[in-house]
């Protein structure tokens, strides 16, 4: 008959429903725990479709009945890709390995999902090939297995083989939750379990022993900056690693569980609380037998981390299109992970690492459903999270708890408004604003399963992964949802336990409830996903500076709506900025010297310096890409530091630049210090001029003596000075240095025979600074852009005549100044005089390069002049001088 059959379908064959006689299955598991086993009936299987060949063309729908001694079975089916992404290869690792153990090898046809008897709690989820069904049913909180019987023949010439169903028994596990092992390691960013609560009511948390320390996140390479601000979709392909204990508990559910497990924290992450749209896409799932090689599964956990870390390398392909390419792998196990003196790890990763193929991986120890919690908190670390009691999380914390969300650094309970605190949403968004990576789609996009996870493993299932097969779910302990509670047995006595994790999102909770983020609401509630919305503009924040160019942000949140079940997160603009308060600042320490100053006092950091330090910003060496980290220099000792990541909104990228650096970038900005325009500087240093009120002046040096020889008087207002010595030799000097000498006589440049080895940064008055290449480089070069606020005169400290110079300069002098005071260059023997004094004091010397003492050259003294037929001996410069910290410019000295 039809009975049964849905509203709107028909046959299209015939139907058959012999009846087989069912009787026990002979297993152990029979005489230790029959209530637990169902009756074993042969099935007949009714489908639309029958042949092998449609089938694999993709027949879209199927009916089934299952006949049991119990009742009938309906299930209405539908195909799912959603079920089993596309794309997604199973491997298995190991000699000795039997991939029939695990579910998934090699399954031919397609993946159907549907209800049974029209439940909407009940879950199928088949695989049918045209002629036979495997898969799991859920219904009515039990699970059922269906599969072909092996030798079973047809029942009839256009009929399915035989079949067999039984009920899900869970293997015997060892129910011990937390293990005892001292192991001594070093732990990234260990996950804390907590101890087990015992009682009626809730439990006691261990509390948190161990924080995770922030590590600038490497190979973060510029992104394009119209991403910068924005909410852009980043898409985490994952490889899934299971090992020999998952395959062995698990059985043939472990890809099916594992898919859950990873389904659930793809939930966590379309969380509306992480502020970001983040999708994990499981593209490779890999299954280690018993004799796998390469990879060593110890219960150290640190050690687990990095054999995980160095094995996962050879899986990966370089090429963000191959389609076994992965951005982060994450590595499930049962062995019980341990730290230094316990064995309450969940799980460890290290920080900010999602772009470092070599350290994108996380390990978990498996712990039922709410491995999926741990997982999370896991990719949380590989995206720059810390725990949400780190110190760097105080002030964005400030008005959030730091145990109730995701990032706690032991799990007790997560808000499920909040899953991510306003610290986790900080770290990830300024990560992903900065990084190049997870921003290719998958071109074949891959789902993990649909159904909520407790729609497939009800509340005494949760328990029996949790604490072993023979738990189960405490009844009536309220409220419902919060946190799981199982029953078990500690010195003989029967009690209830939990982890403090919540149900399952889906897990019934009441008729017509279901629980959903910890709480149980009606089904209808949380059926369809709602995405999220932009709300409008806010206004204008406050000025990063009060003059010379500042800063000012608006923001807009995606709450109109807020994303609910899962929904889409808002993608666009979600910060826009604008300048503010352009007018000139008076005469006084630029922006950028000014945060340096702020630290000058700071011995706490700069323990075994001298104090107070003078620190002044650093600019040579440092890389384009650093220009807006605060990189400053101590004036008297010539080391420098990044004294923090980024400088204030609205601080000049470099000397030579009118961009501005906004939220750790060098973003465009005319010479009106507006973001965006496109005024520039003419050659005059005129905003928006034509190069009319300046000219250009270039000569060169031709007529070298010993000493210090004047060349040109760069007058006060000279802009974009350009000056050049290069020597005949491509990696040594000629013996002639440049040197700059102010009015009253003081050297801004190399004076008093003491030369600085390598890059420099001038500072003269006005906050003008000029760039200096270092008196060890072929070719010596000093560049600024001006104007000048004091004239300087161009000296060559000359220590070698028989070479000739080869220095040449260039400048640009207002047209307003009369006459030309660089036509007529100085004698030399006027300079010597000048510099020599009348004694000729310097002619008791040797001509020697030494190292300074403060660090910053080398010192030329003692030379000798010699007499008229003797040569002087060849100039040093001796190694040996400290060395600057970081960058290229603090190399020890060269002879040359």
């Amino acid at each position: 008959s039809a009975n049964f059959m849905p509203e709107g379908w028909s046959f299209c064959g015939r139907i058959l429903f012999p009846i087989y006689p069912c009787a026990p299955m002979e297993s152990p598991l029979c005489a230790t725990l029959p209530l637990l086993i169902a009756a074993c009936c042969h099935l007949m299987l009714a489908s639309e479709e029958r042949a092998a060949g449609e089938a694999k063309a993709g027949v879209q729908r199927l009916l089934y009945r299952i006949r049991t001694l119990g009742e009938d079975l309906v299930l209405d089916l539908e195909r799912d890709p959603s079920f089993l992404a596309e794309g997604l290869t199973v491997q298995y690792l190991g000699r000795s390995w039997q991939p029939a153990a695990v579910d998934g090898s090699t399954e031919p046809g397609n993946y159907y999902t549907g209800t049974v008897n029209s439940d909407p709690d009940s879950v199928a989820a088949v695989n049918y090939d045209g002629v036979s069904l495997l898969g799991v049913l859920q219904y009515h909180g039990t699970e059922y297995h269906v599969q072909p019987l092996d030798g079973g023949a047809p029942n009839a010439v256009d009929g399915a083989g035989a079949h067999v169903l039984r009920k899900k028994i869970p293997e015997k596990a060892n129910g011990t939750m937390v293990g005892n092992c001292k192991i001594p390691g070093q732990f990234p960013v260990p996950r804390g379990k907590g101890d087990p609560g015992w009682g009626p009511v809730y439990g006691i948390e261990k509390p948190a022993t161990r924080q995770a320390a922030w590590v600038p996140p490497p190979h973060l390479r510029p992104s394009p900056f119209p991403q910068r601000f924005a909410s852009v979709p980043r898409y985490v392909e994952t490889l899934v690693v299971a090992d020999e204990h998952m395959a062995q508990f698990h059985g043939a559910g472990l890809k099916r569980y594992l898919l859950t497990v990873m389904a659930a924290a793809a939930k966590f992450f379309r969380h509306p609380s992480l502020r970001n749209p983040v999708t994990l896409v499981v593209t490779r799932l890999v299954v280690l037998g018993p004799s796998e090689d390469g990879l060593q599964v110890t219960a150290n956990a640190a050690q687990m981390l990095r054999n995980f870390c160095q094995w996962q390398k050879g899986l990966n392909k370089p090429d963000d299109a191959d389609s076994e390419h992965f951005d982060t792998a994450i590595f499930f196990t049962r062995q019980n992970l341990c730290g230094i003196s316990t064995c309450d790890t969940l799980g460890m990763a290290d920080v900010g690492t999602v772009c470092d193929p070599t350290r994108s991986c996380s390990i978990v120890e498996d712990d039922g459903l709410q491995s999926a919690f741990t997982a999370a908190h896991e990719l949380g670390h590989v995206f720059n999270m810390l725990h949400d009691n780190a110190k760097a999380c105080e002030d964005l914390n400030s008005h959030s708890s730091s145990t109730r969300h995701m990032m706690a650094p032991v799990m007790s309970y997560v808000d499920p408004d909040q899953l991510w605190s306003p610290c986790s949403a900080h770290f990830i968004t300024d990560f992903l604003d900065n990084g190049h990576c997870l921003l290719d789609k998958p071109r074949e996009p891959l789902r993990l399963p649909a159904p909520f996870p407790g729609s497939n493993y009800d509340a005494d299932r949760q328990c029996q992964l949790t604490f072993g097969p023979d738990s189960r779910h405490c009844p009536n302990l309220h409220p419902p949802c919060s946190s799981l509670w199982c029953t078990g047995k500690i010195n003989g006595h029967f009690m209830c336990q939990t982890k403090h994790f919540p149900w399952a999102d889906g897990t019934a909770c009441g008729q017509g409830k279901a629980c959903m983020n910890g709480r149980c609401i009606s089904k209808v509630e949380m059926k369809s996903p709602t995405p999220g919305g932009w709300g409008s503009w806010g206004s204008w924040g406050e000025c990063s500076r009060s003059c010379g160019g500042g800063v000012q942000f608006s923001i807009r949140e995606c709450n109109k709506p807020v994303p609910r079940n899962g929904g889409k997160y808002c993608e666009g603009k979600r910060t826009q900025y604008r300048s503010c308060s352009t007018q000139e600042c008076p005469d006084a320490l630029t922006f950028r010297e000014q945060q340096c100053t702020v630290y000058n006092h700071r011995s706490d950091l700069f323990k075994g310096f001298p104090a107070p330090m003078d620190w002044v910003p650093r600019y040579s060496g440092v890389a384009e890409k650093d220009q807006c980290k605060l990189t400053c220099q101590s004036r008297a000792l010539g080391y420098y530091y990044v004294l923090e990541p980024r400088v204030a909104d609205g601080t000049p990228c470099s000397p030579e630049s009118t961009s501005v650096c906004v939220q750790g970038r060098c973003v465009h900005a005319g010479c009106d210090r507006v973001i965006g325009s496109k005024k520039k500087f003419d050659k005059c240093m005129v905003c928006g001029g034509d190069g009319s009120r300046c000219s250009k002046t270039y000569g060169s040096f031709a007529k070298p003596r010993y000493g210090y020889n004047d060349v040109v008087t760069i007058p006060a207002g000279a802009t974009h000075i350009l000056i050049r010595q290069s020597s005949s030799s491509t990696t040594a000097s000629d013996g002639i240095y440049l040197a700059l000498r102010r009015q009253d006589g003081t050297y801004a440049l190399n004076g008093n025979y003491v030369l600085v080895p390598s890059e420099l940064d001038v500072s003269l008055a006005g906050s003008v600074t000029l760039r200096y290449s270092g008196a060890t480089k072929a070719t010596e070069i000093i560049t600024g852009r001006g104007p000048l606020r004091e004239p300087l005169t161009l000296q060559a400290l000359v220590v070698n005549d028989h070479k000739a110079p080869r220095l040449k300069y260039t400048f640009f002098k207002p047209t307003q100044q009369k006459g030309r005071q660089d036509a007529a260059p100085f004698t030399a023997e006027r300079n010597m005089r000048a510099e020599l004094g009348p004694s000729g004091a310097a002619s008791q010397a040797l001509l020697r390069v030494i190292p300074a003492l403060s660090g910053l050259g080398a010192v030329l003294a003692s030379w000798q002049r010699p007499g008229a037929d003797s040569q002087p001996p060849p100039a040093r410069l001796v190694s040996g001088c400290p060395c600057s910290k970081g960058g290229t410019a603090g190399n020890n000295l060269r002879s040359i």
